[in-house]
């Protein structure tokens, strides 16, 4: 009796359920070997995607044009829009005027120190010659300390006329700078491509008022592009930064060859949970692959198969 007892409690543990956390350890290597490439590597999903760079104005003012629209091929350094400079046009024409103010002061000080060295030569001579003479008693000595006088405000007033020459450089100095700040307000009102791209998305037209740093447009270079997948734990030490990659699309032959660029340091689960144990196999990690395009087949939203 008694050990027939014992031979039901050990069928009933064998009836038991497996637990989730079990049954998924010993399913995830199964899906990992079914989406298994015939080089031995694991074939992943995604979306092409590109970075794009969103252009925005570095100056104040109405917009002049903006005839770019959505979908045009852009080049580097192609202007594609123009904010108002006609504040910056004005400010210019009046540094401007100022510094050639500047100018015929400059020569006025200038023209007054060659003076003003020439009256102290000549009362520095004077002066000299008067001692000669005091010495002979050809000169007084109220004669002698009146160009002494002389000569020492005409010292005075050369060093006062140099000064004056320095300040108005400095001047210029500063006006310059200013004019060079307004010529890069100037240049920062052209909205300049940094990049062969395509336009992406406009946000402002012509007309329209733009405070410095609002977008105005948003483009791509579709030249490279980018896929992100994800990686389960149990896949990710066989991805390495650099591993070369194949892009394939459903309809198109043509394989395409790309590169890991990056891989996600932090874990995402699926579905959002505390982490268990149970939830450990659902950790991923996402990577980034870059597809070259040079000749435009691949388009943004593209949904593709990567090869690792």
């Amino acid at each position: 009796m008694k050990r027939s007892t014992t031979d039901s409690r050990r069928r009933a543990r064998r009836a038991r359920p497996v637990p989730a956390a079990v049954f998924a350890l010993a399913v995830l290597p199964a899906l990992l070997i079914a989406c298994s490439s015939r080089k031995g590597g694991f074939a992943y999903t995604g979306r092409m995607d590109v970075d794009p760079i969103i252009l925005s104005a570095q100056a104040s003012g109405v917009i002049d044009s903006l005839p770019v629209k959505e979908g045009d091929a852009v080049r580097r350094g192609e202007v594609l829009g123009q904010i108002n400079t006609d504040r910056l046009q004005a400010q210019r024409r009046e540094q401007e005027a100022q510094l050639a103010e500047l100018d015929v002061r400059k020569s006025a000080a200038e023209a007054q120190i060659r003076q003003a060295e020439a009256q102290l030569r000549f009362t520095q001579d004077t002066l000299a010659k008067t001692e000669r003479l005091l010495a002979e008693g050809g000169a007084t000595r109220q004669r002698r300390d009146e160009l002494a006088t002389q000569a020492t405000v005409g010292e005075q007033n050369l060093a006062a006329l140099q000064s004056n020459i320095k300040l108005i450089a400095a001047q210029e100095d500063a006006l310059g700078a200013g004019i060079d700040l307004t010529d890069i307000a100037i240049r920062d009102a052209r909205i300049v491509s940094p990049i062969n791209g395509i336009i992406l998305d406009k946000f402002h037209y012509q007309g329209e008022l733009a405070a410095m740093g609002t977008p105005l447009l948003e483009l791509a270079d579709l030249e490279e592009l980018t896929v992100e997948i994800y990686v389960p734990l149990a896949a990710l030490g066989s991805v390495k930064i650099g591993e070369a990659a194949t892009v394939s699309v459903e309809g198109i032959s043509q394989r395409f060859a790309g590169r890991v660029i990056w891989i996600a340091s932090e874990a995402e689960f699926t579905p959002k949970t505390i982490l268990t144990q149970e939830t450990q196999t659902t950790l991923v990690y996402g990577v980034k692959i870059r597809v070259p395009n040079p000749d435009g087949i691949l388009k943004i939203g593209m949904p593709v198969e990567v090869g690792l």
